[in-house]
């Protein structure tokens, strides 16, 4: 299990890719529940204790795996699919794990008037990260350049942005 969530970190660090992790059925099953477990904690921030958690995780899951298996497809690729969607999903995991504290210390500060500045440039900075690291995992999936897998890591964050604002509470 260490040498899995080393390999994970490895791959967010970017020095190593997915063709670096098992082609396994189980391990992307893993990593999707770790994926998904690890999303919780900051839907409950945003969404609050409703129903609309869960349906927000589980859209966020199938629409990583949608996309990317259309992107792969499209290149030519499939037969990276489980390797990517096992890399984007272990190192998500590991991200929104590190943003969780994050998320709480910022609403936290922002139930005391306005948000503070530490918790929101962190997020931010780790929001960044997660693109990077997406760009990266891209790239070596679709054998192509940095720009390319940037380009992709960016289009899929605003579909995601969109797609979740579907479940986003609306302003009284």
């Amino acid at each position: 299990m260490l040498a899995l969530l080393d390999a994970f970190f490895q791959i967010v660090m970017r020095r190593r890719g997915p063709e670096d992790l098992p082609d396994s059925a189980f391990l992307l099953w893993l990593a999707m529940g770790a994926y998904a477990l690890a999303q919780l904690p900051t839907a409950l921030v945003i969404f609050g204790w409703t129903s609309t958690v869960p349906a927000a995780v589980a859209l966020d899951c199938a629409l990583l795996a949608a996309a990317f298996r259309v992107l792969l497809q499209l290149a030519g690729h499939a037969s990276r699919f489980r390797q990517t969607l096992t890399a984007l999903a272990g190192t998500g995991a590991l991200l929104a794990l590190a943003q969780t504290p994050l998320v709480y210390l910022a609403k936290l500060a922002g139930a005391g008037g306005s948000p503070a500045a530490g918790p929101t440039l962190g997020l931010l900075a780790l929001l960044l990260w997660s693109i990077i690291v997406q760009a990266h995992i891209a790239s070596r999936a679709l054998s192509a350049g940095q720009g390319t897998g940037l380009a992709v890591a960016i289009g899929y964050f605003l579909l995601s942005y969109q797609v979740s604002g579907v479940f986003a509470p609306q302003a009284a």
